[in-house]
């Protein structure tokens, strides 16, 4: 796994020299007094430089009361990257560098990657238990990907897929409900194996005891994914109900 130590720091003196000159720009442009459109991208570029600094410092803060870097590495390294990322795409969707409704695709695009990659992040923690326990991870990343994939024509390409009709949606709706429903046996069998053997780290604890998570109890992220992953396989189920667009 990348060290992203450095990096991250040196992304964070780089929001805080971007915080400082923007501050100064938005004082003199309010001493001025006058306000037009520049004005309001300097100003809202701003607010931009303050939001991404009160995130990358809540994410390391967050970091040092649950080990959270360390425990889930790759997704905590890939959130911090979208964090770069974000405040990249708010500062060209606000100087229009980027058209606007890009911007909104790419946040899109970011939010269901950053997903994915909490979703393989935790499914990697059940690894090398048991030989069909892996068997089933390693296929549930296969899903994974291509739900990912197949939501990239969704936002790309809205009018192409819709004139595909139902077809695209009720294969997109299948693949979710494999991908969500391999998830949800690896962490019963995961379980399973940790009462099994109850002697065996349990990497995808909750609370801290030093170094190491808790025997017990499963970790905040592995629930809000468990909550996900039932609205994934049951949300097609209540649309074909509600609405019946899989009719």
């Amino acid at each position: 796994m990348i060290d992203f130590t450095e990096f991250k720091k040196f992304f964070l003196f780089n929001l805080i020299g971007a915080l400082v000159i923007s501050a100064l720009v938005a004082v003199v442009t309010v001493l001025i007094g006058k306000f037009n459109e520049v004005t309001g991208r300097v100003l809202f570029t701003l607010l931009m430089v303050m939001t991404h600094s009160l995130v990358s410092l809540a994410f390391i803060w967050d970091d040092e009361r649950q080990n959270t870097f360390e425990r889930l590495s790759f997704f905590s390294n890939v959130l911090f990257l979208f964090i770069v990322f974000s405040f990249i795409i708010s500062i060209f969707g606000i100087w229009e560098v980027i058209p606007g409704d890009i911007v909104g695709k790419l946040y899109a695009t970011l939010f269901i990657i950053g997903f994915a990659s909490l979703h393989g992040d935790i499914l990697s923690k059940a690894l090398h238990r048991e030989n069909y326990m892996d068997i089933i991870i390693y296929v549930n990343y296969l899903f994974i990907m291509i739900v990912v994939a197949m939501f990239q024509p969704i936002i790309y390409f809205a009018d192409f897929v819709r004139g595909l009709g139902d077809v695209y949606w009720r294969i997109l709706a299948a693949f979710g409900i494999v991908d969500g429903t391999l998830s949800i046996l690896t962490i019963i069998f995961y379980k399973l194996y940790m009462n099994k053997h109850p002697k065996v780290e349990n990497t995808l604890g909750g609370k801290m005891e030093g170094n190491k998570p808790k025997k017990k109890g499963l970790s905040i992220w592995v629930w809000v994914l468990i909550i996900y992953l039932f609205v994934q396989v049951f949300l097609p189920f209540l649309m074909w109900g509600a609405f019946g667009i899989f009719r």
